[in-house]
């Protein structure tokens, strides 16, 4: 009997140990089944409450920004956020020192803050307060136990107790920080994805416009190519773009796509009028979520067309001399409003589309210029290839005039009706290519006949001018090509010799030009047009085929050689000159072979280019 209080001494510290370790096992336990750091608190306040049999624990972090110690506390129904300064009160003593503090009376200690027993009547006894420590030994919070069960005081062994709990504590704090800090990243980086993502699209929308303006040949197709695009960036249902009248103001729905496009398309809008009208004069973008509480809502237009928008993003469009507006309705989503990043991105495309209408505008200016341009062109060498049968018309009809001889008179008269069919033969093809059609007809053609009756029509207009003209006919034979066009190509060489020759460095009646024909060994026609002219000046000759090239000529335009290229050149075939002092020869070479084949199902073909 006497070892009995040494047996009782020992069943207690065995109790002790086994609580101990039960308190280990059940914070660890708590602290392993969460990461939320606001459930891991109450989790291990609670078990830490049971395992030091204490009223009461606390258990604050400390927030490094501020240099405070924190903790939320039940009070009620409701949670209240505690906050320490390090160096305040009992906990934030030991924040700051890393030392643990056991208090039997807390109020005989001068560090003691009542200010919370006051606020919420609970009256403090005996304390405990260890330092939670991470694995670098750095204070990362305070955990502190109130009022030992049984009116008793914390021992050395609650302490020590107290101080594992508190260091398993501090693993699963850090623990459960570093989690929150990798969501918080991990968010951060899935906002920046998509923020970079959206970037990505408004990039690829807007290299999309940019090869929409830069390959659209209308700007109807251009505004079309543009606005589905646009419409798809800020996920709208459907989108139009209005550009105001010069003379009126009013606007005109130029380009639609989604909703009802071909009825709207038909529509005006009065300036001033409507969100959109309003927009284009205020320059100012507008974003109506609510389209029925606005004033400004064309409802006759929604009931005309039977679509009937719930938003309204609009911005205002401007360029040189005018405005329009580009309007977006409703977003896909059903209710979901338009924001300010899509304000943003409609305002940056409206800018490319003002940018673009611009460039388009300019574009079909510099067409109109040049269509007058070529207009004008064009007539010059149509006047300018009418002096040949107006010339051979006007001298046979005096021949014409003078001649008794009936046969003669025949000549003359044939003579005078081919030219006029000439005539009418240009005027259709200034027809043809006023439609924007270049056509050469391919016939078969009698060399002999061909070149002596051309021979004769050009000796008619350069023997006037003292000059003689020789054919040399090396091939009689046939060959295949337009006897029109190459008819008039040979008056242009005929008249740009002259021109040449009667400019003074050849004396008067001793010019001469000779024509000459004859085959290739691989069978295409070879012509020369050769002149004992000054010869063509060093300073055009690279030019020479270009449209209004000429050289000291009174009153030459500089169209005949181009006309001659341009004839060749349909034909598929070659022009060259070989010039100097005293003899320019200009060579044709015409390719048989394409336009035999062309002609072999029958006698006249057209090749159309």
């Amino acid at each position: 009997m006497a070892d009995s209080p040494d047996i009782d001494a020992l069943e207690a510290s065995v109790k002790r140990e086994q609580r101990k370790l039960k308190a280990l096992q059940d914070v660890g336990a708590a602290l392993g089944s969460t990461l939320d750091l606001q459930e891991l608190l109450t989790l291990v306040v609670d078990r830490i409450s049971e395992a030091m049999e204490a009223d009461r624990s606390t258990l604050y972090i400390l927030d490094e920004d501020t240099n405070e110690l924190w903790s939320k506390v039940a009070q009620g129904e409701r949670w209240l956020e505690i906050r320490l300064k390090v160096g305040d009160g009992l906990a934030g003593t030991v924040a700051l020192t890393g030392k643990t503090l056991n208090i039997k009376d807390a109020y005989q200690d001068p560090r003691f803050d009542a200010d919370w027993d006051r606020r919420s009547g609970y009256r403090t006894r005996s304390t405990v307060c260890v330092p939670m420590k991470n694995h670098h030994g750095r204070i990362i919070g305070v955990v502190q136990c109130l009022n030992k069960s049984g009116d008793g005081y914390f021992t050395v062994e609650d302490e020590a107790l107290l101080g594992a709990l508190a260091s398993q504590a501090a693993v699963s704090i850090e623990n459960s920080k570093l989690f929150l800090s990798m969501i918080g990243k991990n968010i951060e980086l899935l906002e920046a994805q998509e923020k970079l993502q959206q970037k990505v699209r408004e990039l690829d929308v807007l290299f999309e416009i940019a090869q929409v303006s830069a390959s659209a040949q209308e700007l109807d197709e251009l505004l079309e190519g543009v606005l589905a695009r646009t419409m798809r960036a800020v996920n709208a249902e459907a989108a139009s773009i209005l550009l105001a009248d010069s003379d009126t103001g009013d606007l005109r729905f130029r380009a639609a796509v989604g909703g009802e496009p071909e009825a709207i398309k038909r529509l005006r809008i009065k300036a001033g009028q409507g969100i959109c009208g309003w927009v284009a004069q205020h320059q100012q973008h507008q974003v109506v979520n609510d389209v029925d509480t606005d004033a400004r809502h064309s409802r006759n237009i929604s009931e005309e067309v039977g679509y009937h928008p719930r938003s309204v993003l609009c911005v205002p469009l401007r360029w040189d001399d005018g405005i329009g507006a580009v309007e977006l309705l409703n977003k896909a989503a059903g209710t979901e409003p338009f924001t300010e990043d899509d304000v943003k991105l409609a305002t940056v495309i409206a800018g490319h589309i003002s940018t673009a209408i611009t460039q388009a505008r300019g574009r079909e200016r510099r067409a109109r210029e040049q269509r007058l341009s070529t207009i004008g062109q064009f007539l010059s060498s149509v006047l300018h290839d009418l002096k040949t049968p107006l010339t051979v018309i006007q001298g046979y009809a005096k021949l014409l005039s003078k001649e008794s001889d009936p046969d003669r008179r025949g000549e003359y008269a044939q003579t005078i009706q081919r030219q006029v069919d000439l005539l009418n033969t240009m005027t259709k093809e200034t027809l043809a290519f006023a439609r924007g059609e270049r056509t050469i007809w391919i016939r078969k053609v009698y060399l002999y006949k061909f070149f002596e009756e051309a021979a004769e029509q050009l000796r008619r207009e350069l023997e006037p001018r003292g000059i003689a003209l020789e054919l040399v006919l090396e091939e009689r034979g046939t060959a295949y090509f337009d006897e029109t066009k190459m008819l008039r190509a040979l008056h242009n060489l005929a008249r740009n010799a002259a021109e040449a020759i009667s400019s003074g460095a050849v004396k008067a009646g001793e010019g001469r030009c000779v024509l000459s024909v004859s085959r290739a060994p691989e069978g295409a026609l070879r012509i020369a047009f050769s002149d004992n002219g000054p010869g063509v000046p060093e300073e055009i000759r690279s030019r020479l085929f270009e449209s209004f090239t000429t050289h000291g000529k009174q009153g030459g335009t500089g169209l005949g050689l181009a006309i001659v290229h341009s004839i060749v050149s349909d034909h598929h075939g070659q022009i060259a000159v070989e010039s100097k002092p005293g003899c320019t020869t200009f060579r044709i070479e015409l390719p048989q072979d394409e336009a035999h084949e062309a002609s072999s199902s029958g006698s006249t073909r057209a090749l159309v280019h």
